[in-house]
C-alpha cells in the first residue's frame, strides 16, 4: 500500500547524455535495476524515506542519496558541470495539484504565433479557456469554464494586479523576461488563492539571476526593456522590466481609422529585488505599475452624411477611459529548517478606474479608487514524509473613494437603450461622493497527504468583509491516484469545492449601493485522468460542472423603505427618501458544464526538437439575472409599490445562453527550432460563434442627434419569450484563423538579436462576432450585418492584407 515508484533519468551533465545501460542498486533493499538507452529507469521503493542509490560502473561504484516522498518523475545528475566562480546552484520545484491545473513554461510560449510576443496571451490556447474576442484579436478578459470574464484573478508571485492586458488587447502588463511559468487553475483551486469565481492565473517570475543580462525590443506598437543583475557575491539580485506603447502614433496615424479615435496609450513597469541574508532569511521587494487611457471624440460635423463620416451618428459625443494600478510589497521569508517555511508579505495595492462620457442623455464622469494596505502570512510545514500542511491568514484595511456621476440603465433588461431619448431617458445619472474604510480578513489551511500512489488534499478557506458583515466559507478538496505501471504513468483525479469573490468596487456603500450584498459564489466539481507516455508526451482529459449563485447584478427593484438621499446636496433640506433604491442585488445565477482534452508534446530543454499541443473544449454556459421584466402583452396596471413587491418576489426572467458561450473551442500549437538561426511557429484556432439576440426591427427613427440632425434608428428586439427571436438564440459563422511566426537569430559573443515577422490570419478569413446594426439607417435586409472582428488590414486602395507585426529583440 505504501510502495513508491520513481521514474528516474540518470543524466551526465558533463557529456550532456543519459547514462545508458547503467546498473543501479538500491542499497537499503539490495534490489538491482538497469537504465535504458536514454538513461531512464523505474525504481520501486517499499515506502517513502531516505535511500542510497549505488551506481555500478567499471571505474567503480558511486553513491547518490535521494529523498523519496511520492511517485514522480525526476532527473538524477551523475556528473555536474562546475559552477562559475562564486556561483551557486539551486534546484527544486514546489509541488502543485494535478487536477484542474495547466502549466506552460516561458520557453514554450515566448514566441507563439498570434500572441504578438506576449506570453500571457498563450492562455487563450489552453483547455477550458475561451478568448474574449475584441480589438486586436484578444481582450482584457478570458472566459474560464463559463465564468464571467471579469471574475478571474491574476497573481504575480502571489501579488494582485488589476488587469493583465493593456487596453489595446494586444500586450500584457508583465514583461516576458520576468516570467518563469504560468499556471492556470480552472477548477477548485487551492485554498491559498481567493477572490475568483472563474480562474486563477498564477504568474511565477524568475527566482534566480546568475549573471548580468538585459533585453530590448522594438515593434510597430511598443518598446520594451529588461535588465537583471546579481549583487553581493550572488546573495541577491535585482530585475527590472517595462513597456511603453505608442499604437496611437503608428496605426493611429495611418489613416485607416475614423477621425476622432485616439488609440490606447499605455506604460508599465516591474521591479523585483531579492536579498538572502542567510539560508534562513530572505527579503524581497516588489513594485508593479501599469497605466492606460483611451479616448474617442466624434467630430461635431454639421453634415448629415454617414457615408463620409463613420461616426456621424455619434457626432459631438465624447468618451474616455483610464485604468491604472500600483502594487508595492515587502516580503520576508523565514526557513529555519527543511520542514518549515513562513512568509510575511506587507502589501499596498492601489487600483484606479476613470471614465468620462457625454452622448445625448448620457452624461457622466466617475473616478473610483479602492486601495488597501494588507499584511499576509503564508506557512508550509512538513509534518511527516507523507503529510504537509499549508496555512495562512491575511488582514486588509480597505480605503475606497468613488465620486462623480454614476450612469446606469433605468431598466437593465433593455437590450437596446437610446442615448438620444430625452423625454423618458433610458439612462439614469446619479451623483456620487463616497468615501470610507473597511476591514477585510481571511484564513486558510490545506492538508497535503500522500501515501504511495494516493494523494488527498482537503482544504478550507474563510473570507469576511466587515462593512457588509458578510463572510464566505469555502471547503474544497483534490484527490488523485497514480498507476505507474501504465505506460509512463496514469493518474486519475477529482476535485470540488466552494469558491467566493467580492468585486473591488463600492457597490456595497450605504449611500448609493447595497450594504447587504453577499460574496459571489460558485461550486466547482470536476474529474479526469492524465496519461504520460515517453518522456515528453502527455494526454489529459477532464470533465467539469460549475454552479454560479449570488452573482451581483444591477437591480432597479431592490430598495429599502427609508434611506439616505443619494444626492448629498439635498441632505440639509431632504436627508431621507422613501423606497431608496439599492441599485444592486445578489440575484444572478448560472451554470456551465463541459469537458476538455489536451494532447501535448513538451519541449526538451537544450534540444531543437519540435513541441506543441492540441487542446479542445466542449462546453455550455447558461445565465439568468432573475430580474423581473414586463413582457409584451402584459397590460395589467400596477401601482409603483405593487410593481416593486411583485419584482421582489416573482422573478420571471428566462435562463438563456450566456453572451460569451462558445460550444466548441480548438487550438493547434506547433513550434520548431530549426537550427541556431531560425525558429518557425504556427497556431490554428477554431471557435463556435457566440450566441446573440437578433434584431427584428427599429423604433421608427423617433430621435436624432442634436449635434447634426442625424436620425438615430434604434434597433428593436423581441420581448416575447415564446418567440424564436427572443433571447440569445442566434449564432453566426464559426471563427477560425491561422497565424504563423518566423524568427531569425543573429548570435554574437555578447548575446543575440532576434528579428521576427508575425502574420495573423494568413488566409484572410473575415471572422465575425455577433451582428452590427447601423444606427444611421433603418432596419432592412442589409442592416444589421455580421460584425467583423479585427484580423485584417484594408489599404487605401481597398487591398486587404493580413494583420502583421515586425520587430527586433536584443538580448545581452
Amino acid at each position: 500500500m505504501f510502495a513508491v515508484t520513481l521514474k528516474l533519468r540518470f543524466y551526465n551533465a558533463k557529456t550532456e547524455t543519459g547514462e545508458k545501460n547503467l546498473t543501479v542498486m538500491v542499497f537499503e533493499t539490495k534490489k538491482f535495476f538497469q537504465t535504458d538507452g536514454e538513461g531512464n529507469v523505474n525504481i520501486e521503493f517499499p515506502n517513502a524515506g531516505e535511500y542510497t542509490l549505488r551506481l555500478l560502473r567499471e571505474t567503480g561504484p558511486t553513491d547518490i542519496k535521494i529523498s523519496v516522498s511520492g511517485d514522480e518523475t525526476r532527473t538524477v545528475y551523475t556528473e555536474r558541470k562546475a559552477p562559475p566562480k562564486g556561483g551557486i546552484t539551486v534546484e527544486g520545484e514546489r509541488e502543485k495539484t494535478v487536477a484542474a491545473r495547466t502549466k506552460v513554461r516561458y520557453e514554450e510560449i515566448k514566441r507563439m504565433p498570434g500572441t504578438f510576443g506576449e506570453a500571457l496571451r498563450a492562455l487563450e490556447t489552453l483547455p477550458g479557456v475561451i478568448p474574449n474576442i475584441g480589438f486586436g484579436g484578444g481582450a482584457n478578459g478570458i472566459i474560464v469554464r463559463g465564468a464571467d470574464p471579469q471574475s478571474n484573478t491574476f497573481l504575480y508571485d502571489d501579488l494582485p494586479i488589476l488587469y493583465a492586458f493593456h487596453l489595446d488587447g494586444l500586450t500584457s502588463v508583465i514583461h516576458n523576461d520576468l516570467i518563469k511559468t504560468i499556471d492556470l487553475y480552472s477548477g477548485a483551486y487551492p485554498a491559498n488563492f481567493n477572490n475568483a469565481t472563474g480562474g486563477v492565473i498564477e504568474i511565477e517570475t524568475v527566482d534566480a539571476v546568475q549573471k548580468t543580462k538585459g533585453a530590448f525590443q522594438v515593434s510597430l506598437w511598443n518598446t520594451t526593456a529588461y535588465a537583471a543583475t546579481p549583487f553581493a557575491n550572488g546573495k541577491g539580485y535585482v530585475a527590472v522590466g517595462g513597456k511603453y506603447g505608442y499604437l496611437d502614433r503608428t496605426l493611429g496615424q495611418s489613416g485607416l481609422l475614423p477621425d476622432g479615435i485616439r488609440l490606447p496609450r499605455y506604460n508599465d513597469s516591474q521591479v523585483k529585488f531579492v536579498y538572502n541574508f542567510s539560508q534562513e532569511h530572505q527579503i524581497a521587494f516588489y513594485n508593479l505599475t501599469a497605466q492606460d487611457n483611451f479616448a474617442i471624440a466624434a467630430p461635431n460635423n454639421g453634415a448629415n452624411d454617414p457615408t463620409k463620416d463613420e461616426l456621424s451618428t455619434f457626432a459631438g459625443g465624447r468618451f474616455s477611459v483610464g485604468l491604472s494600478f500600483r502594487t508595492t510589497a515587502l516580503r520576508h521569508t523565514w526557513t529555519p529548517s527543511e520542514k518549515f517555511q513562513n512568509r510575511l508579505t506587507l502589501i499596498n495595492y492601489d487600483p484606479i478606474t476613470e471614465n468620462n462620457i457625454s452622448l445625448g442623455s448620457i452624461q457622466g464622469k466617475q473616478f473610483t479608487r479602492a486601495l488597501y494596505v494588507g499584511l499576509r502570512q503564508d506557512a508550509t510545514w512538513t509534518a511527516t514524509s507523507q503529510i504537509k500542511v499549508d496555512f495562512g491568514t491575511e488582514y486588509r484595511k480597505l480605503s475606497f473613494n468613488d465620486y462623480g456621476t454614476e450612469i446606469q440603465l433605468r431598466d437593465p433588461t433593455n437590450p437596446s437603450p437610446n442615448p438620444y431619448n430625452t423625454t423618458n431617458p433610458d439612462f439614469v445619472s446619479r451623483p456620487l461622493s463616497v468615501r470610507g474604510t473597511s476591514g477585510y480578513y481571511n484564513g486558510y489551511t490545506t492538508i497535503k497527504a500522500k501515501f504511495g500512489n494516493f494523494a488527498f488534499e482537503p482544504g478550507v478557506r474563510y473570507d469576511h468583509l466587515e462593512i457588509t458583515r458578510n463572510g464566505a466559507l469555502g471547503p474544497r478538496a483534490t484527490i488523485s491516484y497514480t498507476f505507474p505501471e501504465v505506460l509512463n504513468g496514469l493518474t486519475i483525479f477529482g476535485n470540488g469545492g466552494d469558491m467566493a469573490r467580492f468585486p473591488q468596487t463600492t457597490v456595497f456603500n450605504r449611500e448609493t449601493g447595497n450594504p447587504n450584498l453577499e460574496f459571489e459564489k460558485v461550486r466547482k466539481t470536476g474529474g479526469g485522468f492524465s496519461l504520460k507516455f515517453g518522456q515528453v508526451y502527455e494526454v489529459k482529459i477532464e470533465a467539469f460542472k460549475n454552479q454560479f449563485r449570488d452573482t451581483i447584478v444591477n437591480d432597479p427593484f431592490a430598495s429599502v423603505p427609508i434611506g439616505l438621499n443619494p444626492d448629498k446636496s439635498q441632505w440639509l433640506s431632504n436627508p431621507l427618501v422613501s423606497n431608496r433604491s439599492l441599485n444592486y442585488s445578489n440575484k444572478g445565477t448560472g451554470w456551465s458544464h463541459g469537458y476538455e482534452v489536451l494532447l501535448r508534446k513538451n519541449s526538451k530543454q537544450g534540444s531543437r526538437d519540435w513541441f506543441g499541443w492540441v487542446s479542445y473544449t466542449w462546453s455550455q454556459t447558461f445565465y439568468n439575472s432573475n430580474i423581473y421584466r414586463v413582457y409584451d402583452g402584459d397590460t395589467f396596471q400596477y401601482s409603483a409599490v405593487e410593481r416593486q413587491v411583485i419584482a421582489e418576489y416573482y422573478n420571471n426572467s428566462k435562463e438563456q445562453l450566456a453572451t460569451w458561450d462558445r460550444t466548441h473551442v480548438a487550438n493547434v500549437i506547433y513550434g520548431w527550432r530549426i537550427n541556431e538561426d531560425y525558429q518557425l511557429g504556427g497556431r490554428w484556432s477554431y471557435l463556435t460563434s457566440v450566441p446573440y439576440q437578433r434584431v427584428i426591427g427599429d423604433d421608427g427613427g423617433q430621435f436624432s442627434n442634436p449635434a447634426n440632425g442625424q436620425t438615430f434608428w434604434n434597433a428593436r428586439y423581441s420581448n416575447n419569450p415564446y418567440t424564436a427571436e427572443f433571447g440569445n438564440t442566434k449564432r453566426g459563422a464559426d471563427y477560425h484563423r491561422l497565424d504563423i511566426r518566423l524568427d531569425k537569430f543573429e548570435n554574437y559573443s555578447w548575446g543575440y538579436i532576434n528579428w521576427y515577422l508575425e502574420i495573423v490570419n494568413v488566409y484572410l478569413r473575415k471572422n465575425t462576432n455577433g451582428e452590427s446594426f447601423d444606427n444611421s439607417r433603418p432596419f432592412s435586409g442589409t442592416n444589421p450585418v455580421p460584425s467583423q472582428t479585427f484580423g485584417t488590414l484594408e489599404l487605401p486602395n481597398r487591398t486587404v492584407i493580413p494583420f502583421f507585426n515586425i520587430g527586433m529583440e536584443a538580448h545581452f
